[in-house]
């Protein structure tokens, strides 16, 4: 018999891409997991109903989060239709979640469209973002975390400093539906993630995976991260409304990664 792993151990369904979602879900929950992080795009291109799948996951007694949609979209870009139909499709995605009844939506901030550009503009842009997710989210009973990014470029919500400021942020606007979610292996690239999880504050969500100099997410315990000392404190710091989803390798790894992380769980 499997023991069930830490309510708050979610996979993303990404990690088993070619089983569809409900294949995904079906070797999740059998690896002992009692939640999983769906994403948008996995629903899309598979053509499923998230009613349907919100079905097969209360069957099959997994609680769920939502990753928004962010392949080749940017919700800050300078070219406005660009930035209107990212936005149109992240909302979008909040009402998929409702009818997934998922917890939690992950939204990537955006980033910059060129190097050359003035970062303030980028800032007020996401403070308009913001106030569009607290709305949403307040209107369909979700919360909405924010995503922080790993060091790339035209990447800028990234290091301590801008996630204190997107704090800072979501405070002036009185934002009671969204938070930021801290990816580990993307603080990993940055710095060390313990001081990430000391420092930065409104985290309700998380992403975790190990980190090496070749891979940004390697598989837990393949990477040169402290995760011994990194899973327990993030065990304390999500609240009850987030998840910590699990995330990995593509392809090359199914189903080995659902196998590596139950694994490698199975002591927190």
């Amino acid at each position: 018999m499997i023991t069930p792993l830490d309510a708050k151990f979610a996979p993303a369904t990404r990690l088993l891409w070619h089983a569809g979602v409900t294949g995904a879900l079906n070797q999740i929950a059998a690896a002992g997991f009692q939640a999983a992080e769906i994403w948008a795009s996995h629903l899309t291109e598979t053509r499923v109903k998230a009613k349907i799948v919100h079905q097969h996951a209360q069957e099959l007694g997994l609680t769920l989060s939502l990753h928004a949609p962010s392949y080749d979209l940017n919700p800050l870009s300078s070219n406005p239709e660009i930035r209107s139909l990212s936005r149109r499709l992240v909302l979008d995605s909040l009402e998929t979640a409702a009818q997934l009844q998922a917890k939690t939506v992950v939204v990537h901030p955006g980033a910059l469209s060129s190097t050359t550009d003035d970062s303030h503009e980028y800032w007020q842009r996401l403070e308009e973002f913001a106030v569009q997710l607290d709305a949403r989210a307040a209107l369909l009973g979700l919360h909405v975390a924010i995503e922080a990014m790993e060091k790339k470029k035209l990447q800028f919500i990234t290091h301590i400093e801008s996630l204190e400021r997107l704090a800072q942020l979501l405070d002036a606007i009185d934002a009671k539906n969204v938070g930021i979610c801290l990816d580990v292996a993307h603080a990993g690239t940055l710095g060390d993630p313990l001081e990430f999880l000391a420092r930065v504050p409104r985290v309700i969500h998380a992403h975790l995976s190990d980190t090496s100099e070749e891979k940004t997410h390697a598989l837990l315990g393949e990477g040169r991260l402290d995760l011994a000392k990194i899973i327990p404190i993030l065990l304390g710091k999500i609240p009850a409304t987030g998840l910590i989803a699990i995330e990995g390798r593509l392809a090359s790894d199914e189903p080995r990664a659902i196998a590596v992380a139950a694994a490698y769980l199975q002591g927190f």
